[in-house]
């Protein structure tokens, strides 16, 4: 599996966990430093139709699709509005996952840095980072359970007291993403 340097994983264990708000903070802190592109990848899978809600006629045809419009609700949309220079939505089965990221990594410049929500190109890509956003109580999707194993940080999301652990996530152009010790 190749390692990426550029890249941070935040996946999550279930739908309306805060992933996405976790996603646009950390946009937010980054994009004052480095440039930041973001990617949403959904894996749909028929057993998982509860954790991805429903998708509607209005869904991108083509399996990475760039997202130019700042003024709907879409995840998308939002990561654009916390800063990242571009955000791009790859909905694929595994077979096809890879070949996105590769892709859409023809668009990132070497001097940037990538967010990228998903709870499944961790398969196929070792990021710097993987964070897992889980709740304080409720479901847990199957395939995040060995995700809450291997991830580098697991953030309790509460609704109320925001992202504390963003402080512990660091990046720079030369190095990468890194996760600080809770003392420096």
């Amino acid at each position: 599996m190749t390692k990426c340097k550029q890249l941070i994983i935040v996946g999550g264990t279930s739908r309306n966990v805060g992933k996405t708000e976790f996603v646009c903070q950390l946009i937010e802190k980054t994009a004052a430093q480095i440039p930041v592109y973001a990617l949403k990848v959904s894996a749909i899978f028929p057993d998982e139709e509860l954790f991805h809600g429903t998708h509607a006629a209005d869904d991108p045809e083509l399996p990475l699709f760039e997202e130019t419009r700042v003024t709907t609700e879409k995840d998308t949309s939002r990561m654009l509005r916390a800063g990242a220079v571009k955000v791009f939505y790859l909905r694929s089965d595994d077979a096809g996952i890879l070949a996105g990221f590769v892709e859409f990594m023809k668009h990132v410049p070497d001097n940037a840095v990538v967010v990228c929500e998903s709870n499944s190109l961790g398969q196929f890509v070792t990021p710097a980072l993987s964070i897992v956003v889980k709740s304080v109580s409720g479901p847990i999707k199957p395939r995040a359970v060995a995700q809450l194993a291997s991830a580098d940080l697991v953030v309790v999301s509460d609704g109320f007291s925001g992202f504390p652990e963003l402080a512990l996530i660091g990046c720079s152009e030369k190095e990468g993403w890194e996760l600080r010790t809770r003392s420096e």
